[in-house]
């Protein structure tokens, strides 16, 4: 069973300035997550708020890829928007970066030949990520106009999200994905899941038919087809599926409103198979979509672009506005 019900609010947290610029505040928050049974070395949320001194013009939730590298892009992108008066907020999803669970690595967990233990993973994100919007509005800072980014795993999670909440006027998914057995068979992201599975193999361990292939894809190809059947989030996520299917944001996809996604698709994606990408977008109903000449993470130095992008979709587009997402940030000057 699949679950993303949570109960209690955030009373203790610790939040502390790490940068104040001329035009915005650079916060960092933590507090004990909500989630019961996190793995040792996720218990602590984590999110950055970057927060602008003029009454913001919208609130964008940025949700990062798997593992580390593209955190600091991200972090640059969400810095240049708070430039632009967007109240930003940046949450460490467990099991990266900061939050990586004890003796594993940043992202692997998501993807783990035990998939119940990958479950926690998925769960604790959007358990996680609610928790801060809930954080957030506590404190007065949540703003209508809101949209959510979300990249490769990020953008998994969002689809999550937005199947089970409607916080969010608008969503990007930035080069996001579906169908597990693909994904995990194909990528080249996910090769070291395969080379789990051989030096598991021997050993009859590995449960759910994970570890054949073939096997794999037949479930998923019949259940896929099935998904209609279910009339709610909850009922699929009670249902006998295959328990990788219920961490596949093509199981929620139906139950997410088409008109609040935009889906950006990168024509040069390796890290995500044509199929994967395909099945999502017409999962989600064929959503807008907009097909860049990129990689999977090759856009990620042009954050400039996309950034660019984010504002004229939050409907933020006085040049005046766009043009401080490439200028230097400006640090105040310590007294």
């Amino acid at each position: 069973m699949v679950s993303f019900e949570y109960t209690g609010k955030i009373k203790d947290y610790t939040q502390g300035y790490i940068m104040k610029s001329k035009r915005f505040r650079g916060i960092y928050t933590r507090f004990h997550t909500l989630y019961p049974n996190p793995e040792k070395g996720t218990e602590i949320v984590e999110y950055y708020l970057f927060d602008p001194k003029e009454e913001p013009v919208g609130i964008l939730f940025i949700l990062h890829g798997l593992g580390t590298s593209n955190i600091p892009f991200l972090l640059w992108m969400a810095t240049h928007l708070a430039n632009a008066n967007v109240r930003v907020v940046m949450p460490i999803l467990p099991g990266n970066f900061t939050r990586v669970a004890h003796g594993s690595v940043s992202g692997k967990d998501f993807f783990d030949t035990d998939v119940e233990k990958a479950t926690k993973f998925w769960e604790q994100s959007v358990v996680d990520v609610l928790t801060i919007v809930d954080h957030i509005k506590d404190q007065g800072l949540w703003v209508d106009n809101s949209h959510l980014f979300g990249f490769c795993l990020g953008g998994m999670v969002s689809v999550m999200i937005n199947a089970f909440r409607n916080d969010f006027k608008r969503t990007i998914l930035m080069t996001v994905g579906g169908e597990m057995a693909t994904l995990m068979w194909h990528s080249p992201t996910l090769a070291y899941f395969r080379r789990s599975v051989e030096k598991l193999k021997a050993g009859g361990k590995i449960k759910h038919f994970i570890d054949d292939q073939k096997k794999f894809k037949e479930i998923f190809a019949q259940q896929l087809a099935e998904l209609k059947r279910f009339r709610s989030v909850e009922e699929m996520q009670n249902s006998d599926i295959h328990p990788y299917l219920k961490l596949d944001p093509i199981a929620y996809a139906q139950f997410v409103d088409k008109n609040r996604i935009i889906f950006v698709e990168a024509l040069f994606d390796k890290a995500l198979p044509l199929r994967s990408r395909k099945l999502l977008w017409e999962a989600l109903g064929r959503p807008r979509r907009y097909i860049i000449p990129s990689g999977h993470v090759t856009w990620l130095p042009f954050g400039f672009i996309v950034a660019r992008f984010i504002l004229q979709n939050m409907g933020i587009r006085e040049f005046k506005k766009q043009m401080e997402l490439l200028k230097k940030i400006e640090l105040e000057e310590k007294k």
